[in-house]
C-alpha cells in the first residue's frame, strides 16, 4: 500500500520535479524492506514437506565449495574433520545449507587477515553435532549478548538477520545453535540436531526468545 501510494504521488508530479529523486529513494528502500521480509518469511517457515533424508557431511562439503573463492581471496585455510559414520538426518537441506553458509561467511568476516576455518561433524549421544571454528578476532562480550537479536548487526552492510534466522531454522529442526567466543582467540559455533526428527509445532516457536550465548 505504501509503495502504491508513492507511485500515485509520483504520477501527479511534473517530469522535472525535484521530488522524483526522493520518491525514488523511498521506493528503493521499500523494495529493500520487502526483500528482507520475504527472506524472513521463507527462512522462518520451512514446510514439513521440505524435510527429507539429508547427509550433513555432504551439506558441509557443498557449503565449503560455495565458499571456496571467498576463502581463497581472504587467505583462509579450510580444514574438515568429518565423522564418516555420521548417519543421515531428516531435515530441510536448503534451510540447513543456508545456516551453514551463514556461519562460514561470518567466520570468514572474523578473519580479515586470514586464518584457519575448521569444520567438524560428530555423533554426540542422540544428536548430530556440527562445529564451525575460526581463528579470528573473537566477539566482544557486549556484542555476544545480542548476537541472536533480529536486526542487530555490527556490519556496515548487514541486515542483522543471519544469526537470528539461523537460530530459528535450527530450532524448527528440534536442535540448538550455540556460540562461544573469546576476543582475540576465535569463535566456535555449534549446531546440534536430533538424529531422530520430531516436528515442532508453530505454537512452540511462536514466542521463542533467543538465548544468551552458550546457554
Amino acid at each position: 500500500a505504501v509503495r502504491n501510494s508513492l507511485f500515485l504521488v509520483e504520477q501527479d508530479l511534473p517530469p522535472d520535479a525535484p521530488q522524483h529523486e526522493f520518491l525514488q529513494l523511498a521506493q528503493n528502500e521499500l523494495a529493500r524492506i520487502a526483500r528482507i521480509i520475504a527472506r524472513m518469511r521463507d527462512f522462518y517457515k520451512p514446510t514439513h514437506s521440505e524435510f527429507q533424508t539429508t547427509d550433513l557431511n555432504a551439506l558441509i562439503h557443498e557449503t565449503l565449495y560455495l565458499s571456496a573463492t571467498y576463502l581463497e581471496h581472504a587467505g583462509i585455510h579450510a580444514v574438515t574433520e568429518l565423522d564418516p559414520a555420521l548417519p543421515p538426518i531428516v531435515a530441510s537441506a536448503d534451510q540447513l545449507r543456508q545456516v551453514l553458509l551463514n556461519l562460514v561467511l561470518n567466520a570468514c568476516d572474523a578473519m580479515p587477515d586470514g586464518g584457519t576455518l575448521t569444520v567438524r561433524s560428530a555423533v554426540v549421544g542422540s544428536e548430530a553435532l556440527v562445529e564451525i571454528a575460526d581463528t579470528g578476532v573473537g566477539i566482544p562480550p557486549e556484542v555476544q549478548e545480542r548476537l541472536f537479536e533480529p536486526f542487530f548487526t555490527t556490519k556496515a552492510s548487514g541486515t542483522g538477520l543471519g544469526l537470528s534466522v539461523s537460530y530459528h531454522i535450527v530450532a524448527q529442526h528440534g536442535g540448538t545453535l550455540q556460540i562461544e567466543s573469546q576476543p582475540g582467540t576465535g569463535t566456535v559455533c555449534r549446531v546440534r540436531l536430533p538424529l531422530k526428527y520430531e516436528p515442532r509445532q508453530d505454537a512452540e516457536l511462536a514466542g521463542y526468545a533467543a538465548p544468551r550465548i552458550g546457554s
